[in-house]
């Protein structure tokens, strides 16, 4: 039933997309809820490099992306860098059952939104989606869906960003 959901969510996303954020644009502003209750907004995160991801644990591409993004965080968390990982999963059990059969723990921010507020202000037309914004909350790259041949394109733009 999640999937169905999921699939009419995108489907229905795409068909009445008119002017999503485009690349060189501020990215609209969000607020959500952590995994751990913490209130946060999207302008906390100002002056640093940010990779935006929604995804869902019903998605497959999402669930080869979420190793690659701890990898990532790994790497580059203790620079200017922050994940804010938005999952729209309409039940918190279904992301915490995922996220406890990866082989490390997420350490990066997870926002919780079960109601779909958050995609429609990007108009996301697949899953994953992953934003790229530079340290002024400018939209820098865009990536729908997940390859491994993706990870050296994220490495590429993030160090990037980080020079600037």
């Amino acid at each position: 039933m999640n999937r169905i959901f999921g699939i009419l969510l995108i489907f229905t996303l795409a068909v009445f997309a008119a002017d999503a954020p485009q690349i060189g644009q501020a990215a609209p502003l969000f607020q959500g809820t952590a995994l751990d209750g913490k209130k946060i907004e999207l302008s906390d995160f100002k002056g640093k490099v940010v990779l935006i991801d929604f995804w869902a644990s019903w998605c497959g591409p999402c669930r080869q992306e979420m190793p690659f993004l701890i990898e990532l965080y790994r790497r580059y968390g203790k620079s200017p860098f922050e994940i804010v990982a938005v999952n729209i999963d309409d039940k918190l059990e279904n992301a915490k059952r995922f996220m406890g059969q990866l082989p490390e723990e997420i350490s990066f921010t997870i926002v919780q939104d079960p109601k779909q507020q958050i995609p429609p202000k990007y108009e996301i037309k697949g899953m994953p989606s992953s934003i790229l914004l530079d340290k002024e909350g400018i939209i820098r790259f865009w990536h729908t869906g997940f390859k491994e041949s993706n990870k050296e394109d994220y490495v590429s733009e993030i160090d990037g960003l980080l020079k600037e």
